[in-house]
């Protein structure tokens, strides 16, 4: 009996602390891309004029898209337990969608200040469903 009910605590706990380990996972991604430049080294792969990767940008890149990419993951997995109406996945999706499309904008064209835009509408998306993934 003992084994059934810590079962059933893991099996519940399981989302959020994946959600917590992609957390750690994007935040870290984000805080090593946000060393300055004079400390990463040179650039290995260049994007445009003004923007190119260096080994600590991959480094903190791959964090990002690995806990991105779980997140997402966990997000859609658990979609159908999240009670949104189909109007407010439809909002969300395209205000990640924006934000997501700006940011890459931003990094190959000359909208250099977009990418707070884009930040910001990709933040807010993220804002509304991770929590709901985590605790549901």
């Amino acid at each position: 009996m003992t084994e059934t009910v810590s079962m059933s605590q893991e099996v519940r706990d399981a989302p959020r602390r994946q959600v917590a380990i992609t957390a750690l996972l994007i935040v870290g991604g984000v805080l090593i891309l946000f060393v300055p430049a004079t400390g990463e080294g040179s650039v290995l792969v260049p994007l445009s004029e003004g923007h190119g990767l260096s080994a600590v940008d991959m480094v903190g890149a791959a964090l990002l898209a690995l806990g991105g990419t779980w997140l997402e993951v966990l997000v859609v997995r658990r979609l159908p337990y999240l009670a949104l109406s189909p109007r407010a996945l439809f909002g969300l999706g395209l205000l990640a969608g924006l934000g997501m499309g700006l940011l890459i904008a931003s990094v190959f064209s000359g909208f250099f200040w977009w990418w707070a835009v884009g930040a910001t509408a990709l933040g807010v998306a993220v804002l509304v469903l991770v929590p709901r993934t985590a605790r549901r």
